[in-house]
């Protein structure tokens, strides 16, 4: 997951600074390595990206702060009472983001937004090897240092905690 996050994070220019993922797919895919991301749509307000390498590819769609939407989500983070989590420590988030490349000014600070691509890798550890393919669709920013709970009924999971985070389904 870590070369696909860090093929993703190439994708790099000020329009992209603060955007967030609103859906990424995982899959087994043999396809052909490319070392850099192929952009499969690109508007004003969205990004659609993929990374392919050693079979696996990596979609996904990206918000963009053309309007200032990720402003409003990071401001409105004040509102919530953040709980220590062992989760995910503005630590994890920095070496996550550092070990990828990726600079997005949103996974920076004291309180720093988890990359997604991270809540990824975390779920897809949490589900047995033989997932061939994973859909998530993220709701809400996830904060550093904030507490979260991780339900999986049948090939459906929900990640969530004062509010839902991500949510989605895996295939075998």
């Amino acid at each position: 997951m870590h070369h696909l996050a860090r093929i993703t994070a190439k994708v790099k220019g000020k329009q992209y600074d603060g955007a967030m993922i609103i859906k990424a797919v995982w899959q087994k895919e043999d396809l052909p390595d490319n070392d850099e991301p192929e952009i499969i749509k690109e508007n004003r307000k969205m990004l659609v990206c993929k990374a392919v390498y050693h079979g696996e590819s990596l979609t996904v769609t990206m918000l963009l702060n053309y309007d200032g939407t990720v402003k409003k989500v990071i401001k409105n983070h004040n509102e919530y009472d953040i709980k220590l989590c062992q989760s995910f420590t503005r630590e994890d988030v920095w070496e996550f983001v550092d070990s990828v490349g990726d600079t997005n000014p949103i996974h920076q600070g004291n309180q720093p937004v988890v990359p997604g691509l991270l809540l990824m890798e975390y779920i897809k550890n949490k589900l047995p090897t033989s997932v061939k393919k994973l859909e998530l669709s993220f709701r809400n920013a996830i904060f550093a240092n904030e507490v979260f709970k991780l339900d999986i009924d049948g090939n459906n999971f929900k990640l969530w905690g004062k509010r839902d985070f991500v949510t989605g389904n895996f295939y075998e």
